[in-house]
């Protein structure tokens, strides 16, 4: 089987013994500190490039070694970064809602810079014509890119609008207001989401036809809970947020194309609407979160949701032994690979300072697990 027949076959909910690995999304990313330690412990000495702010793009040979099923593409133009701040220091990564996120020289993160929208009048917020998320030459870079890893037998996948409604809308506006506007602004607010969303079709409507025969389907990253709870209640997500998740997804799936549906956090309580909304895969099952006990998901809605996530906890990566990475991979892949409907990463991206050794122990852990499982069927799972 290739890398999109295992896939596919995760996604369909067949249970093939073989568990698909995905680290090459921009919400199961390498950080770029992180990828180019692994490097160099593989002994690899090539340039490393960003695709994302810090996010590192993964050359073929590590996701070789990885044992890395998946392939998300993007065109991001390399205009979207520049230096700034004192002595130019500061990376400066502007994305293409003209949102702008800064890397301080002593800080391996990228911050949220400013919401270019909070002191605007609420009216010509509503006025704004706003560019086109894909250019046409976005779409035939996506398309060339498709072409190239699609003949080496890779599952494809598309995070190119990335941030969902939600998520996008406090980019713009800040998270402070963004949160008053849904509740005291209820009618200027549902004109913003539907404004989003409109750009948000457009852009997927480019991308499905630049490269809808070739991908699987989308990631959308719309965080909607934090560590211990949601960030709004059941009521305030169904009445405002939940018909625009519906009409957003609902259009990807008119397209052939399947949602990776990312929220991190305590979403739990949310997913009985999720699924209402039309969400078949969610990621990332922060494990650590409230009420995020992946075996409760998967024995409670496994027969309608794919677990995308509940790997390794990115914060135990950086901290213990690589045989205590082993163990835990194990351990998940045991509980959750009962009749499909999952695919294992990493419980968000693999940070800084994490040991390239308990990367391999992760990884390579996986590879020993779907050998024994999978058997002869799958011996050429990862060649295309």
């Amino acid at each position: 089987m290739t890398h999109r027949e295992t896939v596919a076959a995760a996604l369909a909910h067949r249970g093939t013994g073989f568990v698909p690995y995905d680290q090459s999304s921009r919400s199961s990313a390498i950080e770029l500190e992180a990828y180019v330690a692994l490097k160099k412990c593989l002994g690899y000495d090539s340039p490393s490039t960003c695709f994302l702010r810090s996010h590192a793009e993964l050359e073929e040979p590590v996701m070789e070694r990885l044992g890395i099923d998946t392939q998300f593409l993007r065109s991001v133009p390399a205009s979207a970064w520049h230096k700034d701040g004192k002595d130019g220091r500061d990376e400066v990564f502007v994305d293409s809602w003209e949102v702008p996120w800064r890397k301080r020289a002593d800080s391996p993160y990228y911050e949220l810079d400013f919401s270019p929208l909070a002191e605007m009048d609420p009216d010509r917020v509503l006025a704004l014509e706003w560019p086109p998320l894909v250019t046409g030459d976005m779409a035939a870079d996506l398309k060339k890119k498709a072409d190239v890893w699609g003949r080496r037998g890779y599952a494809l996948f598309c995070d190119q609008i990335g941030a969902g409604i939600f998520e996008r809308a406090w980019y713009l506006r800040g998270f402070e207001q963004m949160l008053t506007d849904l509740v005291l602004e209820k009618d200027w607010t549902h004109r913003y989401f539907g404004k989003i969303l409109e750009r948000q079709i457009e852009g997927y409507a480019a991308v499905f036809d630049a490269v809808g025969d070739s991908i699987l389907g989308v990631l959308m990253t719309d965080d909607i809970a934090t560590q211990d709870s949601l960030m709004m209640s059941r009521e305030t997500y169904r009445e405002m947020l939940l018909p625009y998740h519906r009409d957003l997804i609902g259009y990807v799936r008119s397209r052939g194309g399947k949602v990776i549906f990312h929220s991190c956090g305590a979403v739990y309580p949310f997913i009985p609407d999720l699924i209402e909304a039309g969400v078949e895969i969610l990621h990332p099952i922060q494990r650590s979160a409230a009420g995020m006990s992946p075996e409760r998901i998967k024995r409670e809605y496994g027969a309608d949701l794919v677990l995308w996530g509940a790997g390794c906890d990115t914060a135990s990566l950086q901290k213990a032994r690589p045989d205590e990475i082993r163990d835990d991979v194990l351990r998940s892949l045991d509980a959750l690979s009962k009749d499909g409907g999952f695919v294992y990463t990493t419980t968000h991206c693999i940070q800084p300072g994490t040991p390239p050794e308990n990367i391999l122990a992760m990884a390579d852990a996986l590879a020993q697990w779907n050998g024994r499982t999978a058997g002869a069927e799958h011996t050429g799972a990862h060649h295309a």
